[in-house]
């Protein structure tokens, strides 16, 4: 359980008899630490279940169960005789109290937690749980399983509060505008948004796809350990296209992006196929039509093969279709070079192109993207600050 609680970057506190107690964020603050924490518990259930199958066979015992508990909050930390894993305070004991608290074999959450994961997992709202030392019961969740990595999008903003766009009428036209050009003219329109986290890069992509319009929409986004994941960009759009799945072992991987992409090419399909899967790392090494290629000729090659893709995709009805890319700042190098690619060879490629970062991604990328396609967002003005928290707390009594 140690191993599992490290490999999701945790740390072990300390062995507690029957039971491990262990902290994320605490060396480094990660934007994904509660995700990690999750995922790290569905890990060590799953490593339970082996577990329990083992005692059963070799010890006879059929009562072995796990559980596991997480929540978010702050903490005192380095107090104490073992000051270096020593983690104190209330967030320390409600954590304890979702562990001690879940069903055997199943892994609760706090509404501190789900806030912060909500639409990456599946989970079941439970009862309102009354805890001691905590004067309200509070609202829990038990977490079935997570969402494919490809299909999962976090949501943002308050549950059940839906507020009008405020202060991004012109960032929104010139979106549109974009989408309207690569139709007019055939040729790809490529914009990235650029503004710090919480700024509303992710309600102006909603907004552009919300006017019902039958726009043919394909969207990815990089996760924040995008960088440790080559082509990660690449796979996510086979996920999308091909139904590729997280738990899809190799061989089911390799087929299914055969069959998904050999009949958008009007001529040798499989050999296109091949070509894109190796470069995402599916390890199509023994295709004839792979086998032999030097590194710098693999990617040429599969470079040439996702233009057509796109193209045929683009082109399918006469329209400009939009294809969003979310979180560059977070992306891997083949991911960007890509994507580059594709805006370098814009000529007869019907498609819009809208992505958004962080500033962090001209630190890596100074020249990206075509001159003059940045968008930058700033902050709302004071007046526009206050109409949005006025529509935030509309069901909030004076």
């Amino acid at each position: 359980m140690a191993d599992i609680v490290q490999a999701h970057q945790g740390r072990v506190l300390r062995y507690t008899g029957d039971g491990v107690k262990a902290a994320f964020g605490m060396d480094l603050a990660r934007e994904d630490d509660a995700e990690r924490a999750v995922r790290a518990g569905l890990a060590m259930l799953r490593a339970g279940l082996e577990l329990a199958d083992e005692a059963r066979r070799h010890h006879g015992w059929n009562d072995y169960a796990m559980r596991v508990g997480v929540h978010t909050g702050d903490v005192a930390l380095g107090a104490g005789v073992e000051a270096d894993n020593t983690a104190m305070g209330a967030a320390v004991n409600i954590a304890a109290r979702m562990e001690q608290s879940a069903p055997p074999g199943a892994l609760r959450i706090s509404h501190d937690t789900w806030n912060l994961v909500r639409g990456l997992f599946d989970v079941d709202a439970q009862p309102p749980l009354l805890l001691k030392g905590v004067d309200e019961p509070m609202q829990t969740y038990l977490v079935r399983g997570a969402r494919d990595r490809h299909a999962a999008s976090l949501e943002r903003g308050l549950q059940g509060v839906v507020t009008p766009l405020i202060g991004r009428d012109a960032e929104l036209q010139r979106l549109r505008d974009a989408v309207s050009t690569a139709h007019a003219t055939r040729r790809l329109q490529a914009v990235t948004v650029l503004g710090d986290a919480g700024l509303g890069k992710s309600r102006l992509l909603r907004e552009l796809t919300a006017d019902g319009s039958g726009l043919r929409v394909r969207a990815v986004r990089s996760q924040p350990d995008g960088q440790l994941r080559p082509w990660g960009l690449l796979r996510s759009l086979l996920a999308a296209q091909c139904a590729v799945a997280d738990t899809d072992s190799t061989e089911v991987a390799r087929r299914k992006v055969e069959d998904g992409l050999a009949p958008w090419y009007a001529e040798r399909g499989v050999r296109q196929a091949h070509l894109i899967g190796q470069l995402a790392g599916l390890d199509f090494g023994d295709s004839p039509h792979v086998r032999g290629l030097d590194p710098r000729g693999l990617r040429d090659q599969a470079y040439a093969a996702f233009r057509a893709w796109m193209q045929a995709w683009a082109g399918r009805d006469g329209s400009a279709p939009l294809l969003m890319v979310e979180d560059l700042h977070w992306a891997d190098d083949g991911s960007l070079d890509l994507l580059q690619h594709l805006i370098d060879q814009a000529d007869g490629l019907p498609l819009a192109l809208v992505m958004t970062s962080r500033p962090a991604l001209l630190s890596r990328r100074p020249a990206w993207g075509p001159a003059g396609a940045l968008l930058p967002l700033e902050p709302l003005q004071t007046a526009q600050r206050d109409q949005l928290a006025r529509a935030l707390l509309q069901h909030i009594d004076d």
